[in-house]
């Protein structure tokens, strides 16, 4: 499969030159945009992997954006940017996890560099999603634990007899222990405001 891109360049030589060195590496560009306001409404990390920042762009130099969009996209992030400011612009987006290519870009650099863009976004993509399915976890956890001590307050029940009884009822009625927690909760709540 390969690699969908995001590139933002004002120059249109430039769309060009780079498309081809893309999908000379296994890439497809997407979208082409020229200023970072057009780059931030299309940036969406479900749609493209990579976005590459020809520097400088319509609006700016293209150092905010690259970092703005690595921050809050899973897309791995180039920012292509003239020899003489690649010392400068590089510290000013590392820690952001952006990758910095000098002009006149070297083929088997860029190839590198994009290998190591790729990978790295793989796997950032992986822990992101991780990340998701750990806070969904610990979200209904909350949500079954409360309506373990409601159940414990209204039912006297102890703590293990109140886990028994929403596991039981979620097998009962087929349905997840999330949806009796929610049941439970949606009763009890309304017994203690008087309802």
């Amino acid at each position: 499969m390969k690699n969908k891109v995001l590139l933002v360049s004002k120059l249109s030589s430039a769309v060009n030159v780079i498309s081809a060195l893309l999908e000379e590496n296994d890439c497809e560009v997407g979208s082409v945009v020229s200023d970072a306001k057009s780059a931030l409404e299309l940036a969406d990390d479900s749609v493209y992997d990579t976005i590459v920042i020809n520097s400088p762009i319509e609006d700016s130099d293209g150092v905010e954006l690259a970092a703005s969009l690595s921050t809050e996209t899973v897309c791995g992030v180039i920012l292509i940017t003239a020899a003489d400011k690649a010392a400068i612009v590089g510290p000013r987006v590392s820690d952001h996890g952006v990758v910095v290519v000098s002009k006149p870009i070297n083929k088997q650099l860029f190839r590198q560099l994009l290998g190591v863009v790729r990978a790295a976004q793989k796997r950032y993509a992986g822990l992101s999603k991780e990340n998701e399915r750990l806070k969904s976890s610990l979200e209904e956890a909350k949500i079954i634990n409360r309506a373990k001590i409601l159940l414990m307050q209204h039912l006297a029940l102890s703590e293990e007899r109140a886990h028994r009884y929403i596991e039981k009822q979620a097998m009962d009625m087929r349905i997840s222990k999330l949806e009796v927690a929610k049941q439970v909760l949606k009763t009890y709540s309304a017994r203690n405001r008087g309802e």
